[in-house]
């Protein structure tokens, strides 16, 4: 029974506290400076929306890797692609610096 009756007294002394500070709420409501009204003229803000007047049009290389034919002379160790970043550090294993991990482009 007394755990009940703390709950009572609990809720009624909330509702004390929220009687006794709505008047506190109302004055500084009202106390507070309104703001000034402004008017925007939005009328030319549709001049932004030009539409382009030239078009760009994607041209098929003349030339592709596989026509590329590469001497094997050249490097007798591989290489990374120009973009790709090794997944394995050369200077911690030389062995497999040669794989890419990760390419932009």
């Amino acid at each position: 029974m007394a755990k009940k009756s703390s709950y009572f007294i609990g809720g009624l002394a909330i509702a004390a506290v929220m009687i006794g500070a709505l008047p506190a709420a109302q004055s500084i409501a009202a106390s507070g400076k309104e703001a000034p009204i402004l008017q925007v003229n939005r009328s030319a803000k549709g001049d932004r929306l030009v539409e382009p007047r030239t078009i760009a049009v994607k041209k098929a290389p003349t030339e592709t890797a596989r026509e590329i034919v590469k001497n094997p002379e050249q490097s007798a160790k591989p290489r990374i692609l120009d973009g790709c970043d090794p997944m394995f550090s050369p200077v911690t294993v030389p062995s497999m610096a040669h794989l890419a991990g990760r390419c932009v482009g």
